[in-house]
């Protein structure tokens, strides 16, 4: 709108009369002063995946917009969030980078608000990518990665890992924030095939349990993206789990971590809108923005994430396709998580982890 202006004043300064070329100004103040006082209040994982997040996406967001992004980096803490902020009328979050699991749980509940698909400019997103309440972000994987400075013959299976932590305590790192994707390592470790990971039974969590009791005082476990890959790069530890595509920016004094694809675990994220967020139109700016497939290719290309447009793969440069998750070969290597299943039992699953991992 602002261009309109500028185009109106340009071309009929000479022909318009002051009365009419001062209300254009007065209506031009009021669209801006409008536009000032918009904005959106997003939550995301922190480190540096949301400072990824902010170059390719928020601050060319803010600056094509004009709509304010306020950021908040809960990482693991969002969900519980936003789900205290539910019991109010109006929330404060508008915006939140969630996992899978945490679309379906939230359904449940009624936590999150409909996506207004009719409000996104249309894009082409993969079929398990979008939803009712939710609109895919990227894919990603956790995956075993390694220091190949430190470690001459790398693990390439969970039970290789399991190995290594008994071999050298305290020199691997796993995911500690909750049991998703560690309890499906486990089972991969002792010897379960991927393909018979799923469904998640009672038999098997048990196993998987016993299987982690063999290392859980031999391992670090790390709750934070940030925490995780500080750990690496301090050369606190050698293996361990970790996101496929931020490992590939970790600089471990001069070289990278290698990524390990076979028994990695892909899933998606989604942009999840609260269902009492007071700025939902702008929350749909936001996404909108997001998923154009430039926007998407740019951002894969930045974190070797999986874009959800279709169209954004063959905008990505052929060296780089060989890092993403969702890309084959590497894609067929890896277990395809079960959001459906942890989104219906996170909560009881959580609190039997933090037991165990407490106990």
């Amino acid at each position: 709108m602002f261009s309109v202006f500028r185009s109106f004043f340009a071309v009929g300064r000479s022909t318009l009369g002051p009365a009419f070329l001062g209300l254009l100004l007065m209506l031009s103040m009021q669209t801006a002063s409008a536009q000032d006082g918009r904005e959106v209040v997003f939550n995301s994982w922190g480190g540096v995946f949301q400072e990824w997040q902010a170059e390719v996406i928020l601050k060319p967001f803010q600056s094509e917009s004009g709509i304010k992004v306020v950021q908040l980096s809960d990482g693991e803490n969002m969900f519980a969030k936003v789900r205290s902020q539910s019991a109010s009328e109006k929330g404060q979050i508008d915006i939140v980078h969630g996992d899978a699991s945490w679309l379906m749980r939230g359904k449940k509940v009624g936590l999150w608000a409909k996506i207004d698909y009719d409000s996104l400019e249309p894009s082409s997103i993969f079929d398990d990518a979008s939803d009712a309440n939710g609109v895919g972000i990227l894919y990603w994987s956790f995956n075993i990665i390694y220091n190949p400075k430190n470690v001459e013959t790398g693990p390439t299976t969970w039970a290789d890992v399991w190995a290594h932590a008994k071999a050298h305590p305290r020199r691997v790192a796993l995911w500690g924030a909750r049991p998703n994707y560690v309890l499906e390592a486990a089972l991969m470790a002792d010897g379960v095939a991927p393909g018979d990971v799923y469904p998640l039974t009672e038999e098997k969590i048990d196993r998987a349990y016993t299987k982690l009791d063999e290392i859980k005082n031999s391992v670090i476990w790390y709750e934070s993206g940030a925490q995780g890959a500080r750990l690496f790069q301090e050369g606190l530890v050698d293996v361990g789990m970790y996101y496929g595509g931020e490992a590939f920016q970790l600089d471990l004094g001069g070289n990278h971590p290698v990524v390990v694809w076979n028994q990695g675990l892909y899933t998606r994220d989604y942009w999840l809108v609260p269902a009492n967020a007071p700025n939902k139109e702008e929350a749909h700016e936001l996404i909108r923005f997001a998923i154009q497939a430039q926007r998407q290719a740019e951002f894969a290309e930045r974190t070797g994430y999986g874009p959800v447009a279709t169209d954004a793969v063959s905008r990505i440069e052929p060296a780089l396709l060989s890092r993403l998750t969702s890309v084959d070969p590497n894609k067929s290597k890896q277990l395809s998580y079960d959001y459906v299943w942890w989104g219906e039992n996170d909560d009881t699953q959580l609190e039997r982890w933090t037991q165990w991992l407490r106990g």
